[in-house]
């Protein structure tokens, strides 16, 4: 037993899990190993169904899928070198004449595999090409069924509305998918396959910073409005955070593109706004600058979030994770604001697992 696997015991041992959003949040690193033991044999080979000649990707989705969507498509983009494209599932069921490329793969994610609009996307796209792929939580639903390639995310049950573990099983999946298009090109692949190797172990140091987060949270209870600041692929990360901050504590929280905070958007920190940074390790000083801009102008809560160690400040929460892959500080941020809307929202006392006016398909 390593010093993550006992950490893990401690934890859930220690947290008596009365609630399911944080038994789901605490299972996480399970559900990545179980990942890692279906699709990845022992000599790297990814064992994933998958399509020849594609040379393109778009990745249809709603709610947190979308979110995992859209950080798989920056990643493939900017890492992979191939053409990628997320897309709301209602918006692109909107679209009257879908223009259907064969040389292009259509991922569609659902935790349920039941979701409507993400459904009534696949069936058109379905008419003109078999180039399909499915990431469900859900054997045999209507998405698994109809769409000609298929990946199980291997959840187990998600009964909170708030998705935490089957949204962290899609992007463990897309980032697969990431590493076979990489093996296919006969691209080198080790570096990728050991940042998703640790990605189970990262998540339960991201277990250790609660105290810390449960400090944050006593403040940012106290708030009517939010901002979460990132950049490249964390943005649409900071999307996912916000918006399980907004479902699970009702507080009015927004996502920006760090350098596009200044743009204007700075300003909703006139009125009283707190403030959660993320700093990867490609940013650095750019987001520091912008940093130093919240900081002399303006006067809020800040935590900061950073893969990189940060002096301590007296007033702002700083949460170093001290991570040298992307990869990994991606998970540990995810799981770091899940347990922060999931605190947040207890101290508010508010039903986490099932916030008022929302509905959940479980399967």
């Amino acid at each position: 037993m390593n010093i993550y696997t006992k950490l893990l015991s401690n934890f859930l041992t220690k947290f008596s899990n009365k609630t399911e959003m944080e038994k789901e949040i605490l299972e996480q690193p399970y559900v990545i190993e179980n990942l890692l033991k279906k699709y990845l044999s022992k000599d790297g080979t990814i064992n994933i169904d998958f399509p020849e000649k594609v040379k393109k990707i778009a990745l249809i989705a709603s709610g947190s899928s979308y979110h995992s969507a859209t950080i798989a498509a920056n990643f493939l983009r900017n890492s992979v070198d191939c053409y990628a494209q997320s897309y709301y599932s209602s918006e692109f069921c909107l679209v009257e004449n879908v223009n259907v490329e064969t040389d292009t793969l259509y991922i569609f994610i659902s935790q349920s595999g039941e979701t409507t609009d993400t459904n009534m996307a696949l069936e058109k796209v379905a008419l003109k090409t078999n180039k399909t792929l499915a990431i469900t939580n859900t054997k045999n639903s209507k998405l698994y069924n109809t769409a000609k390639y298929k990946i199980l995310t291997l959840a187990g049950i998600e009964k909170s509305i708030a998705s935490t573990k089957a949204m962290i099983a899609q992007l463990f999946c897309l980032f697969l998918i990431a590493a076979k298009i990489m093996q296919m090109k006969e691209k080198p692949i080790n570096n990728i396959l050991n940042e998703l190797k640790s990605v189970s172990e990262a998540i339960t140091k991201s277990f250790t910073f609660r105290e810390d987060i449960y400090k944050y949270a006593t403040h940012l209870k106290t708030y009517e409005n939010a901002a979460v600041l990132a950049s490249g692929m964390f943005y649409p990360l900071a999307k996912e955070g916000a918006l399980k901050i907004k479902e699970t504590s009702y507080i009015n929280t927004a996502a920006y593109p760090t350098g596009e905070f200044l743009h204007g958007h700075i300003a909703i920190l006139n009125k009283r706004c707190a403030t959660i940074l993320l700093i990867n390790n490609n940013n650095v000083e750019f987001t520091t600058d912008v940093l130093s801009r919240i900081k002399d102008d303006y006067v809020s809560d800040l935590l900061i979030i950073s893969a990189i160690p940060l002096s301590k400040s007296e007033k702002d929460i700083i949460i170093s994770t001290d991570t040298k892959y992307d990869i990994d500080f991606l998970f540990m941020s995810l799981v770091i604001l899940q347990l922060l809307a999931f605190e947040t929202a207890t101290l508010l006392k508010r039903n986490v697992d099932t916030p008022k006016g929302l509905s959940k398909i479980v399967k």
